[in-house]
């Protein structure tokens, strides 16, 4: 031997699918029922609902695929650019998209949270996991 303590799987405790399957399963109901997340979800839903917001959204991308080919040649006149800019700021100050980006930030916040807690916990980066996986956190 070289002198390392080799480990094997005998020597670790590895707890069973079902432990894990369910450990998640509590830490995904816990963490639906944060105040973050249920000012996401409540904040989304008046999006959805909202006919000026989605009205706004869809002049936008109406507007913006309208003008797809000119943007891609770098051909949009001055008056498209504003009109553009004009439609895309129209949608981001309705209130029910505001609401909604400062819901999602501070969802995005805990979650960031949560994940250093668990990089502590059990010395895994979670969050370079994630990133590195094309997950949420990246």
């Amino acid at each position: 031997s070289n002198g390392m303590v080799e480990t094997t799987w005998s020597d670790l405790e590895v707890a069973s699918k079902s432990t894990v399957m369910e450990a998640a399963r509590q830490f995904a109901e816990e963490f639906t029922n944060t105040a973050q997340y249920q000012a996401f979800e409540q904040a989304y839903i008046q999006y959805r609902q909202d006919a000026d917001a989605q009205s706004a959204i869809r002049e936008f991308q109406q507007k913006q695929s309208s003008l797809k080919a000119l943007q891609l040649l770098n051909a949009l006149s001055e008056e498209d650019r504003t009109e553009l800019q004009r439609l895309q700021d129209r949608f981001y100050n309705q209130l029910s998209v505001v609401q909604y980006n400062q819901a999602q930030a501070e969802l995005v916040a805990i979650s960031q949270e949560i994940g250093d807690f668990l990089t502590k916990v059990i010395g895994l980066d979670f969050g370079n996991s994630c990133r590195r996986s094309g997950g949420c956190c990246g």
